[in-house]
């Protein structure tokens, strides 16, 4: 399996590439689904790539948003320029955009982002027809469904590992999008899940905190698992993370997959907000108490010495604190104050003093999210790349340098050399120079004839025209040179219109087309529904679940068939089952492109191209009713009157559709 790491900016990326990555992924202006960090322009995304080129780490692109009409043609010519300049592969969840790609630029490698919502074997034949070498599959995929994917489909399978878990199933959460106009699948989500919520059952309050806060992922313990199921790649989230996590993370799986053990504590110091394996299983035991890093438990506070002003306080720690430290304080599982140890001093025994005017209480834990020694080790991780290279130096001939570069012999001719008069060149010399390079290390085998001399500014020149032919030749083999196409838009969007959704068997509406959404998949229920619209002169659909594993599959199927209801299409998977399809607001169709690849009727969730409907604002793949209230499926206590209300006042209903297992959704 390989390791695939996050780089947010060039510094996270050099730890990445220092650590054992085999790939690393990043996004460019506001083109990805991270637009909300200071990551790579094309300068910084060609040094970038070249450095991870040059220690043979492949470069992944996230250009894994929707794009409109307009923006199209500035995508694409986003992605021919990167990849002209190297880049391996781009990550992708816009279709319209996808299409282009393939049709346009075969030898561009395309990966489906996980804000396509793939997640079951249907849905990943349809991206792979769409010409996706590898999926990154959402991460409420479970193994059997992994499993069955590998063996019959022909995609690279890429699955997360590590970082922030989202509560909302990927490319259908609309939470930030209806309520801030703020879009995730856009790129601009303001992460509203992580806020308290209060959750209350039929108007009463039974529970408040961050009932929406996911905790982290770690399957450090899992990766056989993940191998045995098929899994190719193990993604590590965490973009918008600092060098230090990446760095950390990275190394940790790095010497998982090589035989060595996993340092826990170093993972949780880089930053974790409780572990979990989230869905490997089944629905999991994901939410967290808390909504950011908690990191890694050295200790208590065994004193506080109050002042006017600055509060000394005595810390007795298990972990060396290093100035410049970050320390958090915690009354039990509530978070008091986070303090930064810029005056820390060891008083021996464990004890640690600092001052500060932060809250702090005798008995209070504390909690290290920050080395202050090991950050600073993260901003400076470098690697050189080992090269042989000959020198020959004769009087009245030009210096030269020959060296063997992906099995080519490359050769560098410098200045014509004189007879030395008082320094002759030497082999010290020669290599002391070519030891001056941020990329190389240089293995210098000098043949001398005779005395000679070169000017210092010279062998400098020398020098560089020799590592510069090197860099060239080794990555020569990673550079195109494609051209822009224009790109226009793809013609009129057939919207679908004069249509209602129902949750009821009724079909007494004023609309023509009648949406029956259901919250359990009864076939006779179906049946009883189409009946019902056929009476009154409707035509029938059925709103398929955006989320549906192989057993859900057979049952709609089976509904479909003996019904003959048409059906309205959330997920990849659901364009298997009829031909009479309308695209519904989870297909995310955001341009003319994408209308176009599906060449049926759409509805949208977010764009303007044809009739929105508010989609639910998020789809649960754990139980609520487990985690929040401690039930368990022989008696589920869920029924109609449960509410997630925000500080705001904003209610979300918490509604579920049930089929071999249950998931929720938040709607008005």
């Amino acid at each position: 399996m390989k390791i695939l790491s996050p780089a947010g900016n060039l510094k996270s990326l050099r730890a990445a590439v220092c650590n054992g990555a085999d790939e690393v992924y990043l996004g460019i202006n506001d083109f990805n689904a991270r637009n909300n960090i200071d990551g790579f322009d094309m300068t910084s995304l060609e040094e970038g790539v070249e450095f991870a080129h040059l220690h043979g780490v492949k470069v992944l692109l996230a250009v894994n948003i929707l794009f409109s009409d307009l923006e199209l043609p500035s995508a694409v010519k986003t992605v021919i320029d990167a990849f002209n300049m190297g880049v391996d592969a781009f990550i992708v969840q816009d279709i319209g955009l996808a299409k282009i790609l393939k049709d346009n630029y075969p030898k561009i490698e395309l990966h489906a982002s996980t804000q396509m919502a793939l997640h079951n074997l249907e849905g990943v034949l349809e991206a792979q027809s769409l010409g996706f070498k590898r999926v990154v599959l959402a991460r409420e995929t479970p193994l059997e469904e992994v499993r069955r994917i590998k063996d019959n489909a022909k995609v690279e399978i890429e699955y997360f590992v590590q970082g922030a878990l989202c509560v909302s199933f990927s490319g259908n959460c609309y939470l930030s999008s209806y309520l801030n106009d703020a879009s995730g699948n856009r790129g601009r989500c303001k992460q509203l899940c992580r806020l308290p919520y209060t959750l209350e059952e039929n108007g009463k309050p039974v529970k408040a905190g961050y009932l929406l806060s996911a905790k982290d992922f770690n399957m450090a313990d899992k990766l056989l698992q993940l191998q045995k199921a098929g899994v190719d790649v193990l993604k590590i989230e965490g973009r918008a993370r600092r060098p230090f996590y990446v760095a950390t993370a990275t190394r940790e799986y790095y010497n998982a997959l090589n035989g060595g053990r996993v340092n826990q504590d170093a993972m949780r110091l880089a930053f974790n907000r409780g572990y979990t394996a989230g869905y490997l299983d089944g629905n999991g035991n994901i939410i967290s108490d808390i909504q950011n890093h908690v990191g890694l438990k050295v200790g208590t506070v065994e004193r506080v010495k109050t002042g006017k002003t600055f509060s000394e306080v005595f810390i007795k720690s298990t972990r060396e604190i290093p100035k410049k430290s970050t320390l958090k304080i915690f009354d039990g599982n509530i978070e008091r104050s986070t303090l930064t140890a810029y005056d820390i001093n060891a008083l021996g025994g464990g004890i640690y003093r600092l001052t500060t005017t932060q809250p702090v209480m005798a008995g209070d834990s504390v909690n290290l999210i920050a080395d202050g020694n090991l950050e600073s080790l993260a901003e400076n991780y470098n690697k050189k790349v080992k090269v042989d290279i000959e020198i020959f130096a004769s009087v009245n001939k030009p210096i030269s340098a020959t060296a063997n570069i992906n099995g080519k012999k490359i050769e560098v001719f410098g200045e014509v050399l004189e007879q030395a008069k008082s320094q002759p060149l030497t082999a010290i010399e020669l290599a002391d120079n070519f030891a001056k390079s941020n990329d190389f290390i240089a293995s210098i085998t000098a043949h001398i004839n005779g005395n000679v001399f070169i000017l210092k500014k010279q062998l400098n020149q020398f020098r560089r025209d020799v590592f510069d032919k090197i860099k060239a030749e080794m990555l020569a083999p990673y550079k195109h040179n494609e051209k822009v196409i224009s790109v226009k838009n793809a013609g009129k969007v057939n919207g679908f219109s004069d249509f209602v959704f129902t949750e009821n068997i009724c079909a007494d509406f004023n609309e023509k087309n009648v949406i029956y959404s259901p919250e359990e998949y009864i076939e006779d229920s179906v049946k009883k529904f189409v009946d019902a619209c056929r009476e009154k002169g409707k035509i029938p659909y059925l709103d398929t679940p955006n989320f549906a594993l192989e057993k859900d599959i057979e049952i709609i199927k089976n509904i479909v068939n003996n019904t003959g209801i048409k059906v309205v299409a959330n997920n990849l998977y659901a364009l298997s089952l009829s031909e009479d399809t309308v695209i519904g607001g989870g297909l995310n169709v955001y341009n003319s492109h994408t209308a176009k690849y599906f060449n049926k009727p759409v509805i949208t969730a977010e764009s303007d191209i044809a009739k929105r409907v508010n989609f639910p604002y998020m789809t649960l793949r754990h139980c609520p009713m487990k985690a929040h209230l401690l039930a368990n499926c022989n008696k589920c206590p869920y029924h109609a009157g449960f509410t997630y209300v925000m500080d705001s006042g904003k209610r979300l209903k918490l509604k579920r559709k049930k089929l071999s297992t249950c998931t929720f959704y938040l709607t008005d």
